[in-house]
């Protein structure tokens, strides 16, 4: 079978380790993974796009002005890359920062840290699968996972505050923090953990093999 092409996002420097691992579980799929970062060329065809994780979302991207450090240029390179994938109906995956992303792309707001949040209990940060995440049943996420209920890891600081046009919730964890979003009419998906440090994971495998059958 011929490796499809897609476009993996990241930075100029931090993502070799998320690339490393999504390399690994796309190849599995048979998808051959086009690493880009703000200095790179972007490539002219590609048939699908993931947005990794990785550094935090500028805050004035999404109408906030706290002066957190931050890589503009990526920020610029990754809206570009998704409207041109939203254009051409190609499938979408976001993970951490990049489901943030999705969000703001389609006109949601973060919360810039929810350590500023009153939350239940005290938010994990951990790349182990610690956090229990709620699948809302009857979403695209529920149909893809066939489970109501995983543990993921967490490795974020902020959270989606409103959510964006045509986009509906797929997961919340005990905070009521959203943990993933879909487009109500297409394959575009956002997950707040990071299922490529899962691979042994059948469940969190899911996700690739989705976005693999998407293409």
């Amino acid at each position: 079978m011929a490796r499809r092409r897609v476009v993996v996002t990241g930075s100029i420097k931090g993502s070799r380790t998320a690339w490393l691992f999504l390399g690994f579980i796309l190849r599995l799929y048979h998808i051959q993974p086009i690493f880009v970062h703000p200095k790179r060329p972007l490539p002219k065809s590609f048939k699908g796009l993931i947005i990794s994780g990785g550094v935090d979302i500028c805050p004035k991207t999404y109408g906030h002005d706290e002066p957190f450090v931050c890589e503009e240029a990526r920020d610029r390179m990754e809206l570009e890359l998704l409207q041109k994938a939203y254009d051409q109906g190609l499938p979408i995956f976001g993970i951490c920062r990049g489901m943030q992303l999705i969000n703001v792309f389609f006109g949601g707001t973060l919360h810039p840290d929810i350590h500023d949040l009153d939350l239940n209990r005290p938010h994990p940060n951990s790349p182990f699968p610690i956090n229990t995440i709620e699948i809302i049943p009857k979403t695209r996420l529920h149909e893809i996972l066939k489970t109501t209920r995983l543990k993921a890891n967490a490795l974020h600081h902020q959270a989606i505050e409103t959510l964006g046009e045509n986009l509906r919730i797929s997961a919340k964890d005990s905070n009521d923090l959203i943990q993933a979003i879909e487009h109500t009419e297409r394959f575009i998906l956002g997950v707040q953990w990071h299922p490529e440090y899962l691979p042994y994971s059948p469940v969190h495998r899911r996700l690739f093999q989705a976005f693999a059958n998407s293409l």
